[in-house]
């Protein structure tokens, strides 16, 4: 038993294992993805270190499991104050906040919303979905300069400096809907982390 587990591991290794129509491999005692389709600035490892992939592939359920998980964990911050520059865990700003609340779950991301919004899937307006990202320009700027997580049916929860605090706000109301820019996805099914 020990000599086949050896023998595995090396054809694992050395890329000599065949693998099924799934783009897995056939051993019985291999847990790993194939990384065909790993492409730099989409968080498919959740740490950003394109040269250590997580081992395990999520699904559908893992996904739905883990969006429901980042609504909850976002929710629990309800009424913290917004201070500019703060990661919490009792005060936050809005880039602070999604930090936060991702590293939660393992999900490494930078800690300013300029340099969130490069990375994961880019999705539009049109197809945002619980647990993306969501960035916005401002009335001086059509640079990013604010972030918030989506909550799904046009709502979504930040950490508002308008507000003084984390709050649930309305995508389309005439301010968010004129400054919004784009979502970014970090769950989604080829997003590799530990189950």
């Amino acid at each position: 038993m020990k000599n086949l587990l050896i023998i595995s591991s090396v054809l694992l290794i050395s890329g000599c294992a065949t693998k099924n129509a799934n783009n897995q491999y056939q051993s019985t005692y291999s847990y790993h993805s194939y990384l065909d389709n790993y492409t730099n600035n989409t968080i498919s490892n959740y740490n950003l270190e394109e040269n250590n992939p997580r081992e395990y592939q999520l699904n559908n359920t893992h996904v739905s499991n883990l969006t429901h998980k980042i609504e909850q964990t976002a929710k629990s911050h309800l009424g913290k104050p917004y201070v500019w520059g703060a990661n919490g865990p009792y005060s936050f700003d809005c880039s602070g906040f999604t930090k936060a609340v991702y590293s939660q779950f393992g999900m490494e991301i930078p800690r300013v919303s300029k340099e969130q919004a490069k990375y994961g899937q880019i999705v539009p307006w049109q197809q945002l979905q619980k647990g993306d990202l969501i960035f916005f320009d401002s009335k001086k700027s059509s640079k990013v300069s604010h972030v918030g997580i989506y909550l799904g049916e046009g709502s979504f929860i930040h950490a508002s400096s308008s507000k003084h605090r984390v709050v649930i706000s309305n995508l389309t109301s005439s301010y968010y809907s004129k400054h919004f820019k784009w979502g970014r996805r970090l769950t989604q099914e080829n997003v590799y982390a530990s189950r």
